[in-house]
């Protein structure tokens, strides 16, 4: 027989433990080789594996239990005959309808220019979505209810206008084809067919994925979108965190706009993020101090700001709608610096263990959000809970064991 002493000290050691489920990076790796490694661009040469691609992601929402449809809509100034399509996925909480409905959104573009291969720009991005919608459907099968609706989004024809930040760039005229025409055709009237005068007032927002892949723990492999001193006045602390660490791109980019309700879901994410320890993969803010792109006067201050307007989150905000920008930040890092938009986006050069783990963190921490602020309920709620039940078990055996000896 044990002591009560020692079976005191294997309890208090037991209890200590604790599970963190973490992200299937099999399948997203799995995702990205099979449907996100070519080009997806609308010309005819690319159209049958940007078919496949698109077919996939609708494929996997229907397969998770999402209310699955697409977009489909006409860009004039891409083609006056074509029709492009982007998915639609929706995850109904029990407050769908009502008024009191906080819809989360969470979107990545599948398209890609015509150059490149897409891996990370935006394969990454879609890969990452599907995972988030894996996770938290799984939870919902093991007994997650949910108040809060949440709506993804694979969106088509995100390249057309991207200008790559130059100074002539005209994105916020003919900006992201896909989610503008998801903000100005689809919306309106999914909500009022389904909420009819219940439109919800509020939403929590909507998170946008793009180009999120590139980790790089190389001195020096970081560059920034603006002078350093401009930087710096801009993000003290994001420069002092940096420069600290010598310039490594060893950082996910959060860029929101602090004046608006952006700040709500970026504080959140940030929770989220650092709950997941794991502090090899760092997190840095970009918070912005204005509400919309198009209010701002100066042509020079719109010159600056444009590198943090490449993506839909964009759309959202010209619509005042709350939304945050997660990126490795593109074409200032590391690979992607000659890889932007180029052919040596592809498997070979992005596809790595650390990549992929560092995508798998932050599929992590938006599955973390948006089960947070879904408003869960029922068995299984949590992952601590499940993971509880498990410590208590082992235990249990432990005890029988030792009392045996």
């Amino acid at each position: 027989m044990v002591t009560s002493v020692f079976l005191h000290y294997v309890i208090n050691f037991l209890f200590s433990l604790h599970c963190v489920k973490s992200a299937d990076t099999k399948y997203m790796e799995t995702s990205i080789r099979n449907y996100f490694s070519d080009t997806r661009h609308h010309d005819s040469e690319y159209k049958d594996y940007k078919y496949a691609a698109k077919e996939y992601i609708h494929g996997e929402f229907l397969r998770y239990g999402l209310t699955t449809e697409y977009h489909t809509f006409q860009e004039q100034s891409v083609s006056n005959t074509e029709n492009f399509q982007s998915v639609i996925g929706i995850a109904k909480g029990t407050n769908f309808g009502k008024a009191n409905d906080l819809l989360i959104g969470l979107g990545a573009h599948y398209d890609t220019v015509k150059e490149t291969k897409g891996v990370n720009d935006n394969g990454a991005g879609v890969a990452a979505m599907l995972e988030v919608v894996r996770q938290l459907t799984d939870r919902n099968r093991n007994g997650v209810k949910r108040k809060n609706t949440i709506i993804f989004v694979a969106f088509d024809l995100e390249e057309y206008g991207s200008c790559r930040g130059t100074s002539d760039c005209k994105l916020p005229d003919v900006p992201l084809a896909g989610s503008r025409h998801f903000l100005q055709e689809w919306i309106s009237p999914w909500l009022q067919s389904n909420y009819g005068n219940a439109v919800p007032a509020v939403i929590h927002g909507v998170i946008i994925l793009d180009t999120m892949m590139n980790y790089n723990t190389s001195a020096q492999s970081q560059t920034i979108p603006l002078q350093k001193d401009a930087f710096e006045t801009a993000f003290p602390e994001a420069y002092a965190s940096i420069s600290s660490d010598n310039f490594q791109g060893d950082f996910l980019n959060l860029i929101y706009r602090k004046p608006t309700n952006d700040s709500y879901l970026a504080k959140e994410f940030l929770k989220s993020w650092g709950d997941l320890g794991n502090a090899k993969y760092e997190i840095e803010s970009l918070p912005l101090t204005f509400t919309k792109f198009s209010e701002i006067s100066s042509s020079d201050e719109k010159n600056i700001l444009l590198n943090f307007m490449r993506s839909d989150h964009g759309n959202f905000w010209e619509m005042d709608l709350p939304a945050i920008w997660l990126t490795d930040s593109a074409d200032f890092r590391g690979d992607m610096i000659q890889c932007y938009h180029q052919e040596c986006d592809n498997l070979q050069v992005m596809l790595t263990d650390e990549n992929i783990d560092f995508l798998g963190k932050t599929a992590d921490a938006i599955v973390t959000t948006i089960h947070k602020l879904s408003e869960p309920s029922g068995s299984g709620t949590s992952d601590a809970s499940r993971c509880n039940q498990q410590t208590l078990l082992t235990i249990l055996t432990y005890i029988i064991y030792l009392q045996m000896m």
